[in-house]
C-alpha cells in the first residue's frame, strides 16, 4: 500500500505591536478602491517575500502604495517560502481598528487567508479569508520600474509645475512616520513617485491641465507679479 505524499502548506508568522500593524497596513489602505464596480481593486495584496520582508500593496489606478516591514529571522538560515494573497480592504480596515496599539499581535499568513491574534487582554482572534481576486500587479517591481523609466510627458515638464489632486494626495498622509518627510519626484510619462524612508513607495497620477492652462493665466502672476515679470524678461 502506497501512502500519498502531502506537501506542507506555507505558513508565515510574525509578531508586532498593534501600532506597528496599523503603520504597515494603514499606509496602503487609503489607496484601495471603494468603487463597487471594480471589486477586484477593493483588496490589499499581502506578500511574504524570500528576502524576509512582508509587503502590502493597494491601488485604485489613480494612486498606488506599497508598504513593507521585515519578517523576524528564525535563525535557521532558510528563506521563507514565497506567499501572496489578497484580502478585502474594508474588512482589513475594520479589524485593525479593533486592535489595541500597545498589545502584541500575531499575524499568520497561509494561502487561504490571514489571521490576526491579539495576545493581550482581551485575547482576540480575527480570521480574514483570502479573496477570490488575483493580485493586480503580481510583478509590481517590474511594472513600476517600466513605468518610471519612460520619458516624462508634458504633465510633468510644464513650466507651471505638476498638478496633483488634493484628495488623492491626502491618501499619502498615513505613509509618514518617525518624523520622516514624504519625498516626491517625477517618474515616467504622467506619474509622481512618493517615498518615505525605506518603508514606503507610492505613485500618484498627475492631472492633465494642458487645456485649461491655455485659456487661464498663471495664478502665480497674481500673487507675485514682480516674479512673473522677471521670469518673462529672462524668457525674452
Amino acid at each position: 500500500m502506497t501512502t500519498p505524499t502531502t506537501t506542507a502548506r506555507p505558513e508565515i508568522t510574525a509578531d508586532m505591536t498593534g501600532r506597528e500593524l496599523r503603520a504597515w497596513l494603514g499606509a496602503v489602505l487609503p489607496h484601495a478602491s471603494t468603487d463597487t464596480s471594480v471589486p477586484f481593486m477593493a483588496v490589499v495584496t499581502i506578500e511574504a517575500a524570500p528576502d524576509r520582508t512582508l509587503y502590502a500593496l493597494a491601488t485604485d489606478r489613480y494612486t498606488l502604495a506599497v508598504s513593507c516591514r521585515p519578517l523576524p529571522d528564525p535563525g535557521t538560515g532558510t528563506a521563507p517560502a514565497p506567499l501572496t494573497l489578497t484580502v478585502a480592504a474594508r474588512a482589513l480596515h475594520t479589524v485593525i481598528r479593533q486592535i489595541k496599539p500597545r498589545d502584541t499581535v500575531r499575524l499568520t499568513l497561509t494561502d487561504d487567508g490571514l489571521t490576526l491574534e491579539q495576545l493581550g487582554d482581551p485575547h482576540l482572534s480575527y480570521r480574514l479569508p483570502a479573496s477570490d481576486y488575483e493580485p493586480l500587479l503580481p510583478n509590481w517591481r517590474t511594472w513600476l520600474t517600466k513605468q518610471a523609466s519612460q520619458t516624462p510627458g508634458p504633465v510633468l515638464t510644464d513650466p507651471r509645475g505638476v498638478a496633483l489632486s488634493p484628495g488623492f494626495l491626502a491618501r499619502f498622509k498615513t505613509a509618514a512616520r518617525d518624523g520622516l518627510p514624504l519625498e516626491m519626484r517625477p517618474a515616467g510619462r504622467h506619474l509622481v513617485v512618493i517615498t518615505c524612508g525605506t518603508h514606503f513607495l507610492g505613485f500618484i497620477a498627475a492631472a492633465d491641465l494642458t487645456g485649461p492652462r491655455k485659456t487661464c493665466g498663471d495664478p502665480l502672476a497674481d500673487w507675485l507679479p514682480d516674479l512673473a515679470a522677471v521670469a518673462s524678461g529672462a524668457a525674452a
